[in-house]
């Protein structure tokens, strides 16, 4: 496949046109996989985008920022150093969610893409908060019949602390139109018993980048991710996501589920990373991906690192038809093959967005995967 914003490798800091590398894998692998790095060219000249705060609940602080103090170390990127700065220096203010009580309602943020835009923001959840916040990603342009419609790029950073004893539910839905480009990156630390879980669903866009790295620091702290996808069409879906367990008796659980189909791409690059010094962690992670295509190209590489003894972790990925088994019994139920493949593929996303705690935009997803 021919993707138009895959050049070359030569890197550059240059805000316009710049080619860097992007979703680096922690510990490099045969170069030969092709599987180490996306790497991409845009121009970063980005106007800052933060969204509407469509609902916010009361006891949260709303401020612009770029930096918070805290005792928590600061989160790591997924996208790699470089693309976070571009994203970061052309969001000149930046947004902070301070959350200072627990709310029954989510925190809802709509972010429309319809320009070159970078978003920087930041989530910090003081001590024995609990707290839901919902991001929403939707946008295109529209041009005249016959003229071809142009790209635009949005960067997104999230940066996230959980303080002590903290419980968030961070959900990201990505509805884009192909004239999108999107990095998107959720860097989390986590303090003392902190829980943290994030639900992501990518639909939509052309090329994207998505992510996460989360740093279990504090004793007890646990994090959870659901990440469901399809990939269709000529889409590109690249995903790094990175676990750091130091703290002792911490857990990740990851879940990454979706389809390949058409001329689509897919990498997926999972990394659960026990450092010495987290005893007692225990570390999960399982990819699998339906693929309905000859010409979809997939490719994965899940990596548990061991720094400690006294640990568990698994790990694994699988890509595969639909069965001749499931296919039997959905025929024998008068189910088509092409509807069989629309059913199941459809389940894994609606299951992910199932534990998103707002019925409009459950059913925005649904629309969604009706009108694809």
């Amino acid at each position: 496949m021919v993707d138009y914003c895959r050049m070359n490798n030569t890197n550059t800091t240059s805000a316009e046109n710049a080619a860097i590398d992007i979703n680096p894998i922690p510990y490099l692998t045969w170069t030969w996989l092709k599987i180490n790095k996306d790497s991409v060219s845009y121009d970063f000249n980005l106007s800052e985008k933060q969204g509407i705060d469509v609902q916010l609940p009361e006891g949260i602080k709303v401020s612009s920022g770029k930096s918070i103090e805290s005792q928590l170390s600061e989160p790591k990127f997924s996208i790699g150093d470089q693309a976070a700065k571009l994203i970061s220096d052309t969001a000149s203010e930046g947004k902070i969610y301070t959350i200072e009580k627990s709310a029954d309602q989510p925190l809802i943020i709509r972010i429309k893409l319809d320009s070159n835009s970078a978003t920087h923001q930041i989530i910090h959840a003081k001590a024995g908060i609990s707290a839901n916040i919902i991001i929403v990603y939707d946008g295109w342009l529209s041009s005249p019949e016959g003229v071809s419609k142009p790209q635009v790029l949005s960067g997104v950073i999230t940066k996230v602390y959980a303080e002590d004893d903290t419980k968030l539910h961070i959900s990201k839905v990505q509805l884009c139109g192909k004239t999108v480009n999107q990095i998107d990156d959720t860097a989390v630390v986590c303090g003392e018993r902190a829980k943290v879980s994030l639900t992501q669903i990518e639909l939509g866009a052309s090329h994207i980048d998505a992510g996460f790295h989360a740093t279990l620091e504090g004793y007890q702290s646990s994090f959870y991710s659901d990440t469901a996808y399809i990939c269709q069409e000529n889409q590109y879906l690249d995903m790094n996501q990175v676990v750091v367990h130091k703290g002792k008796k911490t857990v990740c659980d990851m879940k990454t589920h979706g389809t390949a189909k058409d001329e689509s791409s897919k990498t997926y690059r999972g990394t659960i990373d026990m450092v010495k010094g987290c005893a007692g962690s225990v570390g999960n992670e399982i990819e699998t991906t339906l693929l309905l295509s000859p010409k979809a190209v997939v490719k994965a590489a899940p990596i548990i690192l061991c720094g400690e003894e006294d640990i568990s972790a698994e790990h694994g990925s699988t890509i595969g038809k639909l069965s001749n088994e499931m296919l039997f019994y959905m025929n024998s139920r008068g189910i088509d093959q092409k509807t069989a493949e629309e059913l199941l593929t459809n389940a894994k996303v609606t299951a992910a967005a199932a534990t998103i705690e707002d019925e409009e935009i459950k059913n925005e997803i649904l629309e969604y995967l009706n009108g694809k």
